[in-house]
């Protein structure tokens, strides 16, 4: 390999770790002030970047502020396909990819409160992001949740109903208690017991052990 190679391979891993950087940065600040409020000169100083550097990964806030949602996009739906792609019944299924949505938002407090500062934690319900990328995303991960309803009701382990609307209501189940950790006055107190979503989540949609 050329030393010019080796150059470049360096240059692009700075590049990526510098972008990453930012991310991280605006990621916390959006989520603590919103899109309006918060400034590229912040990020940039809490980065240890100038303006211009940022405006030399990204075109602009707006850019940044889509890039954090489908950065963290790629993890949430890659879990979301192992947890839905498992050997366990439907009904076992839906119990862990409630679990597994929980601990993603806990490992990534920040984006939990950017994504309820916003209104998309309650997407299911009030309607998907506009962003073209974004909404296809939110429409993978509903049709995912929605056949595995299918399938648990074709086992008769999931209760009947229109597929697309138990997924909706899934959702807005999982994101309530999503909403009600990351908004405590008393975070110091620990997380919610998560017993509480799955019992509830049973209650709603599984019919029997089989």
């Amino acid at each position: 390999m050329s030393e010019r190679s080796l150059r470049e391979q360096r240059r692009e891993r700075r590049r990526e770790l510098g972008r990453d950087q930012i991310l991280e940065v605006a990621e916390e600040v959006f989520a603590r002030k919103g899109f309006h409020e918060a400034s590229l000169r912040e990020i940039a100083e809490l980065a240890e970047y100038s303006v211009g550097a940022v405006y030399g990964f990204f075109s602009g806030k707006d850019e940044l502020y889509r890039e954090i949602f489908l950065r963290r996009a790629v993890v949430f739906m890659s879990g979301m396909k192992e947890v839905v792609s498992s050997p366990r019944p439907p009904h076992r299924q839906l119990l862990e990819l409630a679990e597994w949505q929980v601990e993603f938002f806990r490992r990534h407090p920040e984006y939990g409160r950017l994504v309820l500062r916003s209104g998309a934690i309650a997407s299911a319900l009030t309607g998907a992001p506009s962003d073209a990328e974004i909404l296809a995303n939110f429409r993978r991960a509903q049709e995912m949740q929605a056949d595995l309803f299918r399938r648990g009701q074709r086992e008769g382990l999931l209760k009947d109903g229109d597929p697309h609307l138990l997924a909706r209501m899934f959702s807005g189940l999982v994101s309530a208690f999503q909403a009600s950790e990351l908004t405590r006055e008393e975070p110091q107190t620990g997380p919610l017991p998560l017993s509480t979503l799955l019992e509830t989540v049973e209650a709603a949609f599984v019919t029997a052990e089989p």
